[in-house]
């Protein structure tokens, strides 16, 4: 999870997981979707340091960084 500041963004080291297990990752990456954060709030995964889903949150469909949750994850 990343939180977009004045000056950079800030990694929110407790929402951090890092595991070679897709299904895990998905698991936690729905996890944290469901959490209540605000717009400034960005939930990332990424494989070999390459962003594969990317959801900002409280965005809506035609956003960007929009990922409906009944969507499948991208996997690379």
């Amino acid at each position: 999870m990343l939180k977009q500041r004045r000056g950079g963004s800030e990694v929110l080291l407790d929402t951090r997981t890092n595991t070679t297990n897709f299904e895990i990752a998905k698991i936690a990456f729905w996890q944290l979707y469901n959490e209540n954060f605000d717009n400034k709030h960005l939930l990332l995964m990424t494989c070999n340091s390459k962003k594969i889903n990317v959801y900002r949150f409280q965005s809506k469909v035609g956003d960007d960084c929009y990922i409906d949750k009944d969507s499948e994850l991208n996997y690379e």
